[in-house]
C-alpha cells in the first residue's frame, strides 16, 4: 500500500447519518450513489487503494463499494483497518456477519491491537489518514471521531472529498 495511492473513509455511526442511516431511504441512497461516484473520481486519479475503518454506517458502506468496484476497476484494492481484532463481534448479528463478508473479501485486513483499549479507534483514524494522500467523508460539523479524523486529515492536507455537502 503505497499512501500516495491511498484514500482513506471516515464518516458516522448510522445513528449521526440522515434517517439513521435507513439503507432504503431516498437520502442513504443517494449518499451510496455520490460516494460511489467520489470513488471513481479518486480511482480516475490514480488512487488504487482504499482504506475503511470498518465501522459500522459510513465505514462499512464504503467498504462494500469498493468491493463492488472490484468488477469493474482494475486494480482497486480493499484495505479494512480494524482498531482491534474483536471490533467486527461488537455488533448484531446482522452487522457481524456483514463485516465478516467485507473482511473475508478485502485485499488486506490490518488490526492496529489485540485488545480494545480507550483511544483505539482514535489510533486507527490516525493510521488511516497517516497512510493516505485522499480522504473521502461524511462530516457533518458535529463532534467525535468523524471530525478528529477529518480535521486530522486537513491538517496533512490530504485532498478531501465531504459528501454531507452533496445531500
Amino acid at each position: 500500500m503505497n499512501p500516495e495511492t491511498t484514500c482513506c473513509f471516515t464518516g458516522p455511526r448510522p445513528s449521526k447519518l440522515p434517517m439513521n442511516g435507513n439503507e432504503f431511504s431516498p437520502e442513504i441512497i443517494a449518499l451510496k450513489t455520490n460516494l460511489r461516484a467520489a470513488l471513481i473520481d479518486f480511482y480516475d486519479e490514480g488512487f488504487r487503494f482504499f482504506i475503511s475503518g470498518m465501522a459500522e454506517g459510513f465505514d462499512l458502506f464504503a467498504a462494500e463499494i469498493v468491493l463492488e468496484l472490484k468488477s469493474e476497476l482494475e486494480g482497486i484494492a480493499l484495505v479494512a483497518v480494524l482498531p482491534y481484532s474483536e471490533a467486527p463481534k461488537r455488533h448484531s448479528l446482522r452487522t457481524v456477519k456483514r463485516m465478516g463478508n467485507v473482511l473475508s473479501k478485502a485485499d488486506a485486513v490490518i488490526s492496529l491491537s489485540e485488545k480494545y483499549f480507550s483511544g483505539c479507534e482514535h489510533r486507527r483514524n490516525i493510521y488511516m489518514v497517516d497512510n493516505s494522500t485522499g480522504i473521502i467523508g461524511y462530516y457533518n460539523g458535529l463532534s467525535g471521531g468523524t471530525a478528529h479524523c477529518w480535521n486530522y486529515a486537513a491538517e496533512k492536507n490530504l485532498e478531501s472529498v465531504n459528501l454531507y455537502e452533496s445531500i
